[in-house]
């Protein structure tokens, strides 16, 4: 049987989404945890994309349409929330859904929100610019569950922005399995990463307030450094905007630290006098686990969160300054040849938002898009 996929972004326009409900056929509940018997999150959080996944322990792919056209999901009365698919496949029963929730209440475990499917003929309502909104501080949000490509801005961002990513010696074997859904595998000898170079990278140029975040897997880190090139060893890329920007790196090798461990730093650059302004993590980044890094900038403050967790924060009390490089994802674009940090592993939902997000916002991230998460409890399907 054929494979049916549908990722990605159908760009719709924003309407009023307020429908009869009993049109569907089928729903449940899906309770929202965030007591410590769930997720642990102590704060209330507002209009939040939050990931829904579905399988076959939870969702009965027959009942909905090949595509996922018919879900929707509503909170109260028949106003519906703006969702977008991001990855649907019927055949292995997975599928990844982005629904924004006004709200989400903390230490609170009788919040909800309903899932609706089973309307033959409920048009497609995939609306990822409202769930990835600018009004909420979305610069562009990469999902990077494309089939492996070069082709110019062939690595779409969900944002109504459009900054679209070019591949670099990526293959279509790079798309594999995720954290969330889809994610791409890079190799560093081939030096295989994702670049924004077109002129939609200036929306990027953000200093003082700036959050952006990456899901990130080592299989190795290869650099060896070249003492006469002036290449350091051991520095990788997660995710940056040159290397007098916003950047999430690899720090040295394990051997300069004590005890030695794989260290993360994320930095900031100094206006004048020009130079780095660096934070680095408390968390040994071993290979083969899959790790969420999050970078937020405060002026003055500069704090580096590992799996929704803060792991280290500085506070420069001086101005800051950002260059007109490419954001890339999987090198430092600044000098992406010489400077041999290509990425060596796995990199999934790269995000930048252009405000300061707290520590209620980056926790809800990790365990609402982890492995094994306990935020989310599925019902019992109810039919009309």
């Amino acid at each position: 049987m054929k494979r049916y996929l549908v990722p990605l972004l159908l760009i719709l326009t924003a309407r009023a989404t307020a429908q009869d409900a009993r049109s569907w056929k089928y729903h449940k509940e899906i309770r929202i945890v965030t007591t410590p018997a769930g997720a642990h999150i102590k704060g209330d959080v507002r209009n939040y994309p939050l990931a829904v996944k579905l399988n076959a322990r939870n969702f009965d792919f027959t009942t909905a349409k090949g595509n996922g056209a018919d879900i929707r999901f509503s909170q109260s009365g028949n106003t519906f929330l703006p969702h977008s698919i991001e990855w649907w496949d019927p055949v292995h029963r997975e599928a990844l859904v982005w629904v924004k929730v006004p709200l989400i209440k903390g230490n609170n475990d009788v919040q909800n929100i309903t899932l609706h499917w089973g309307n033959d003929q409920a048009p497609d309502e995939n609306r990822p610019h409202e769930v990835f909104a600018a009004a909420d501080g979305f610069v562009g949000v990469w999902h990077l569950n494309e089939p492996g490509n070069t082709l110019p801005e062939g690595y779409k961002d969900a944002t109504a922005n459009a900054a679209d990513a070019t591949g670099v010696n990526m293959v279509p074997t790079s798309l594999v399995p995720g954290v969330l859904g889809k994610a791409q595998q890079f190799d560093y000898h081939s030096k295989q990463w994702i670049k924004v170079d077109s002129d939609k990278r200036k929306l990027f140029d953000l200093t003082n307030r700036l959050t952006f975040s990456i899901w990130a897997k080592a299989r190795s880190y290869s650099n060896k450094g070249d003492a006469a090139k002036r290449v350091l060893e051991g520095y990788e890329t997660m995710f940056a905007k040159g290397d007098n920007s916003w950047r999430l790196q690899k720090f040295g090798v394990r051997g300069w630290h004590k005890p030695p461990a794989d260290l993360i730093e994320i930095c900031v650059e100094r206006l004048d006098p020009k130079g780095d302004l660096c934070v680095v993590g408390k968390t040994d980044m071993v290979t083969g686990q899959w790790f969420l890094l999050t970078g937020v900038h405060d002026h003055p403050y500069v704090r580096l969160y590992v799996n929704g967790v803060l792991d280290a924060t500085e506070l420069f009390d001086s101005k800051w300054k950002t260059d007109d490089h490419p954001v890339g994802i999987g090198n430092q674009s600044q000098f992406p040849e010489k400077g041999g940090r290509y990425w060596d592993g796995w990199l999934d939902e790269a995000r930048v938002l252009q405000v300061a997000k707290d520590e209620h916002w980056i926790k809800l991230d990790y365990e609402s898009q982890r492995e094994g998460q306990r935020l989310l409890e599925f019902g019992k399907t109810q039919q009309q």
